[in-house]
């Protein structure tokens, strides 16, 4: 190809690891030139748009428009929470049992179940899927997909509660639980469970982790959270 020189690929991918911006692939002249070598180019690739590569990220870590509480087995996937509570305010739909919002693993698709099924304004979910946050002011980029957290997705902020930063207060997860164990099993039309959340006075990084069932009008603060 005219006036596109041919680099060692195992030299130029150090330097485009190290030095090119956040986002930019290698060209396609590049691609084409490095037929002969012994590095997988579309490897190279794959490896410069890897975040976990590129970033280093880790549980605690400020990215994607909140904080990392939790990584997938390959370190490229996980959860965020946002930095700051939403709320207080009712679960929301007292009076009607909202079936789609039971799952323990995916908070997305309760919170969705729950906007369509309940019209109410001003309710959690509803506050986390309006949720917007954006980096660097108002030119920076935007991040508009938050959702209420699931109960298992709620136990993981929980248990990064230091990294994330919240203890002290009584909060909503988007499960609708049937609770047939419970002494008094929750009418799940009028009751869901809150999830309190404390502190150690002496050692704050120390927290407990409760829950209650209460009336779907309480208000309690709720926590958006992203998957990337």
């Amino acid at each position: 190809m005219d006036g596109v020189p041919c680099f060692n690929a195992k030299t130029l991918f150090m330097k485009k690891l190290y030095s090119i911006l956040f986002g930019l692939t290698l060209s396609s002249s590049f691609i084409s030139c490095n037929k002969s070598s012994d590095v997988d180019v579309n490897l190279l690739q794959e490896l410069l748009e890897n975040k976990s590569v590129k970033n280093n990220l880790f549980i605690g870590m400020a990215y994607g428009g909140g904080t990392i509480f939790y990584l997938d087995e390959t370190g490229r996937h996980g959860l965020i929470a946002a930095t700051e509570d939403l709320g207080p305010a009712p679960w929301g739909c007292f009076g009607t049992a909202i079936s789609g919002a039971r799952s323990h693993e995916d908070g997305y698709a309760n919170t969705q179940a729950i906007l369509e099924a309940c019209p109410e304004p001003g309710i959690a979910a509803r506050l986390c899927d309006q949720y917007v946050k954006r980096e660097k002011g108002d030119k920076g980029k935007k991040y508009s997909d938050w959702f209420m957290p699931s109960g298992s997705q709620f136990s993981l902020l929980v248990q990064n509660t230091g990294a994330v930063g919240f203890c002290g207060k009584t909060y909503w997860c988007s499960t609708e639980e049937p609770a047939g164990f419970q002494a008094a099993p929750v009418n799940l039309a009028e009751r869901v469970y809150q999830h309190n959340v404390t502190c150690a006075v002496s050692d704050p990084s120390v927290y407990g982790f409760f829950r209650s069932p209460v009336s779907k009008s309480m208000n309690r603060y709720v926590r958006p959270i992203r998957a990337f």
